[in-house]
């Protein structure tokens, strides 16, 4: 086994540097422009590690094969290689400082400590070199054991640390998903710190006892076959908990659409107060006053002002009911499917509309609190509409469940309007209610399709996922 992977050295180092330009590229590619979570303004950090490292990587690969080069110009470039795998280690451990000073603020001093072992670093080879006379070989691997000593082994175990900490924050975020990725990651950047104590072999302890050597004689494998393939498992689980990020990116438009929703129902309820309670609170006092100046000389006209006053402030009630449980919005009554059927039998009941609930299929999954709130405001809506604008003398809600949605439909023999299927209406000032629901269904991640003509009614479809996407 020692000599297949000795062969195939070059292809093992070559997917060892890809792996980490991969994570590199990926982080860096990465939109965190707007986001407020503290650990996108640090993960430039692990994009520079991954891509210098990966750089560091290739250099074992490319620099031998370079034979036209004079003697100077090769040794030169291993120097350089091993300045580079010591850059890449310090940005290592500063990623993990970083990490580390988010969860513990009073240890900001901290911050420092990376440039400074990074110094201490260049200046302990050189001091060393000069002391005990290395060959250049010998001062290459000195380069390389002391960085990995220095920098790479408490680089990695503290963004292990680090990493664990926000897989609790993320956590918290209601996130399971994304924290068990950081979580797995903070143990790929553990094994990769013990992994790092392993080095090539040097004339002093430890690396004269724990090395490349030790490993390959007990094993049969070479130590960088399993850094390989840590390294590939700290990119892909690195790059899917990048998914925070686009979680982060949902919510901030589910917030903007909700803002719209809430919006949107102010400027409909403020419109349908004035348009019909103000209006018939209006209406009933001049029909009072009418009442209080004919009492006396109509009895019959006042009765009959006064039982319209009666029926103007019942109808006011009813709105102004209507409207407190579209603002409530509550859905804690009981199961979905026998809120929507009392829903339909007090639409019956109030408006004198023949209406029906049919149930399809049993449900596969339950709606969040959320989609039930907005789903009920959504048909609500619908009813309005109904009520208000058809003219229907039947209506239907259907609740049809399928793998993975559930589908609502509203639908009435109403008169219909001019529709582009979408939610638009062809008479202006009718089609608030129609973008209210449109931005309700967005809010929750539904399709909202309204099919509609003059003369043939309209039916509002709604499909919501009942499958949670993280």
């Amino acid at each position: 086994m020692a000599e297949f992977f000795q062969t195939n050295r070059i292809v093992v180092y070559f997917v060892y540097g890809e792996a980490f330009f991969i994570l590199g590229l990926a982080i860096a590619l990465q939109s965190r422009k707007h986001s407020q979570l503290p650990l996108a303004n640090r993960l430039w950090i692990l994009a520079v590690f991954g891509i210098v490292h990966a750089f560091y990587e290739w250099g074992t690969v490319f620099i031998p094969i370079q034979t036209y080069l004079p003697a100077t110009v090769t040794s030169t470039l291993q120097i350089f290689q091993v300045v580079l795998g010591a850059i890449s280690f310090l940005a290592l451990f500063q990623f993990g400082v970083e990490l580390v000073i988010l969860s513990r603020p009073s240890f900001g001093w901290l911050s420092m400590m990376p440039p400074i072992v990074f110094v201490l670093w260049a200046m302990g080879t050189l001091l060393m070199d000069s002391v005990l006379h290395y060959t250049s070989e010998q001062t290459l691997i000195l380069g390389e054991v002391l960085a990995r000593y220095g920098l790479a082994v408490p680089g990695a175990a503290a963004s292990a640390w680090g990493l664990w900490q926000q897989a609790r924050q993320v956590r918290a975020m209601e996130l399971p998903k994304i924290a068990r990725y950081f979580h797995i990651a903070g143990y790929a950047f553990a094994i990769y710190a013990a992994l790092g104590a392993i080095v090539p072999r040097a004339n002093f302890f430890p690396a004269n006892v724990l090395n490349y050597d030790l490993v390959l004689t007990t094993i049969g494998v070479p130590v960088p076959v399993f850094r390989a393939a840590l390294g590939g498992a700290i990119a892909y689980l690195i790059i899917r908990g990048l998914e925070i990020f686009d979680v982060e990116t949902d919510r901030l438009l589910e917030e903007v659409a909700q803002a719209r929703a809430v919006a949107a129902d102010r400027e409909r309820i403020g419109r349908e107060l004035h348009d019909s309670i103000i209006q018939s609170l209006y209406a009933a006092g001049l029909m009072l006053e009418d009442a209080t100046l004919t009492i006396d000389e109509d009895k019959a006209r006042a009765q009959g002002r006064i039982r319209g006053v009666i029926d103007a402030l019942n109808r006011a009630i009813r709105d102004i009911r209507r409207y407190v449980l579209d603002l409530r919005g509550e859905s804690n009554r009981g199961d979905l499917e026998t809120t929507l059927e009392d829903l339909a039998r007090t639409f019956r009941l109030e408006t004198l509309i023949d209406t029906e609930f049919h149930l399809a299929g049993s449900p596969r999954a339950t709606l969040s609190p959320a989609q039930s709130d907005q789903v009920l405001t959504i048909v609500r809506e619908a009813l309005t509409n109904v009520r208000k604008h058809a003219r229907a003398t039947h209506a239907e809600i259907t609740v049809s469940f399928r793998p993975m949605e559930m589908e609502l439909s509203i639908a009435d023999n109403g008169i219909g309007f001019a529709s582009n299927g979408h939610g638009g209406r062809g008479v202006a000032g009718e089609h608030q209610g129609l973008r209210n629901m449109q931005a309700r269904a967005r809010i929750i991640g539904a399709q909202l399709v309204v099919d509609s003509a003059p003369g043939r009614g309209t039916t509002v479809r709604l499909i919501v996922p009942t499958t949670e996407r993280y």
